[in-house]
């Protein structure tokens, strides 16, 4: 199998894509704020918020990717330790003390 590599256009493509498609989304999802802000606000601020979750997205991706790539190394057992060994406790003596 041949690894597949990919070239700057094509990730441009793939993030441009990407954020077409979430600045769509957003844009469905939040049309009542529209009128609030007005259209020029709206427009700029829904391109901030698409440019942050894009790039959340490609951290994700990455952060996923390399932890599937490096093996998870396994601690080295330690010997285990032994319970100490409790002696038994003196009796007390029977002897009453002398009285005065």
């Amino acid at each position: 199998m041949a690894d597949k590599k990919i070239t700057p256009a094509k990730k441009a493509d793939k993030k441009s894509s990407l954020h077409d498609e979430i600045h769509n989304k957003l844009s469905t999802a939040l049309n009542s704020y529209k009128g609030a802000l007005g259209e020029k606000k709206f427009e700029k601020k829904l391109k901030k918020a698409g440019k942050l979750f894009v790039e959340g997205v490609e951290k994700a991706a990455k952060k996923l990717h390399s932890s599937k790539s490096t093996p998870i190394k396994k601690a080295a057992k330690k010997p285990a330790k032994k319970a100490p060994v409790k002696k038994p406790a003196k009796k007390a003596s029977k002897k009453a003390e002398p009285k005065k």
